[in-house]
């Protein structure tokens, strides 16, 4: 197989995390690095592209903007190079389509250079003083490592035996003709990816079912906090005090904070709404529904024509039973390492839950060999509620560059936040502004 020459440091994925990497990494041209995707081209989440998705963050959060505003890979240089910057303004939309910065993405991926499409990882192994990272054709070497390749489909335990045309994770809604008009069909999780996928088959053509269970677990489906005082959380200082936090913290901070990720899109649960007011009372269809808080998927088996499905309430002896042809798990993402890192797993720091040991740098904290390997994605344990969200995507990939390199190339601290975190998390000073001074016992913040 050809080989390649070293890296200083291979990224393997290139979703929206690494292509951020590889874009900031065109301020640093020492740096010789390597981006590989086993996709033939730049796609993102090309299963749940459904026409009306929407980001549920700003556009200025993108790969680059807010850490290096004068780099030429931001979503201001992509809407003024393609000639559509004062359309967009005019639009004056609330929230960018998910499609359009699929196309800012893919624009950013073939400038950047750095990006090898068409590059299945099949393993990774550690040779002398380097890591060696085979493909089907090819041999990569890297001193270093970023691993950035997302996390997989949660599919529950009982849904496996019948993975296939009828019974799928919403992950791959859009992959393959799904014949839903007319079916019952079966929507378990109460997210973003379930209200979208319900969306889709209310309003899009052909899609309509006979019967629709959506079914999650939540007590209801509660919409995504974006308030300002939440959005605090998503800042540089928020991510350095959920570091330096005790375990029991960080996991308080991640269940009371979870609607500020994982919440659905006021707009889109309005629309949901509104779509299943008008098919009750305002159209002739025979179609029905039944939208069931705190019910959980149980059990799931054959029942000719279809399946039927357990769903396990609220409280014992409150189980339902749903009699459906197909069933789409919207259940999350798993938190596990990808398979091709199986030779270098021993050496791998990890937590007993099988999660990585993260430094704040977001270098896995293992000092064995000379080369490191860094994670994107993969540390909401120890970062956060932001770690997977695009709202520092542009933050992760400087902070991993500066430590790669060993110096602070882009400025990662330092910034305001309207909380004050205290004295193991807070910001740090502005260069060169003197320390305050402890408060002695008995005072107060003014």
């Amino acid at each position: 197989m050809p080989t390649h020459p070293l890296y200083d440091a291979v990224a393997i994925g290139c979703g929206p995390s690494n292509l951020s990497l590889a874009a900031l990494a065109t301020e640093l041209p020492g740096l010789r690095l390597a981006v590989l995707e086993q996709d033939p081209a730049m796609r993102w989440h090309p299963g749940l592209m459904l026409p009306d998705a929407r980001l549920q963050v700003s556009p200025w959060k993108d790969l680059v903007s807010l850490v290096s505003p004068t780099n030429p890979h931001s979503f201001l240089n992509f809407l003024v190079s393609g000639g559509r910057v004062h359309r967009f303004l005019v639009s004056s939309r609330e929230a960018v389509s998910r499609k359009e910065f699929e196309q800012y993405y893919a624009w950013a991926a073939e400038r950047v250079g750095t990006v090898h499409f068409g590059q299945a990882v099949r393993s990774v192994e550690r040779v002398a003083e380097e890591f060696r990272v085979h493909t089907d054709d090819s041999t990569w070497h890297a001193r270093n490592l970023v691993l950035g390749t997302g996390r997989p489909p949660r599919v529950p335990v009982q849904a496996r035996p019948f993975l296939g045309p009828d019974v799928f994770h919403a992950h791959d809604y859009l992959k393959a003709p799904r014949r839903t008009q007319g079916a019952r069909v079966l929507v378990a999780g109460g997210g973003q990816s379930a209200a979208e996928v319900v969306h889709h088959l209310l309003t899009a053509p052909g899609a309509l079912p006979a019967g629709l269970v959506w079914a999650t677990g939540r007590t209801g489906l509660p919409p995504l906090d974006d308030s300002p005082f939440s959005n605090d959380w998503y800042t540089p200082g928020a991510v350095r005090h959920f570091h330096r936090a005790g375990p029991k913290h960080r996991a308080r901070l991640l269940e009371a904070l979870t609607y500020t990720s994982d919440g659905i899109s006021e707009e889109l649960l309005a629309g949901i709404y509104r779509r299943l007011y008008e098919l009750d009372y305002l159209e002739d269809t025979a179609f029905h529904h039944a939208v069931l808080p705190g019910h959980r998927l149980d059990q799931l088996g054959r029942a000719a024509p279809g399946y039927e499905a357990v769903l396990g309430g609220p409280e014992p002896g409150g189980e339902r039973l749903a009699a459906v042809d197909t069933v789409i798990l919207a259940t999350g993402y798993a938190e596990e390492p990808p398979a091709f890192l199986a030779p270098l797993l021993d050496e791998l720091p990890r937590h007993d839950d099988g999660t990585f040991r993260v430094r704040a740098d977001f270098r896995l904290d293992t000092d064995t060999g000379p080369g490191g390997v860094w994670v994107q994605n993969a540390a909401r344990h120890s970062h956060g509620l932001a770690d997977p969200n695009l709202s520092l995507s542009a933050w992760r990939s400087a902070v991993i560059l500066n430590s790669l390199g060993g110096r602070e190339v882009f400025r990662t601290d330092g910034f305001d936040t309207t909380f004050t975190f205290g004295p193991d998390g807070s910001t740090p000073p502005a260069l060169n502004e003197p320390t305050p001074p402890t408060l002695a016992e008995g005072t107060f913040l003014p």
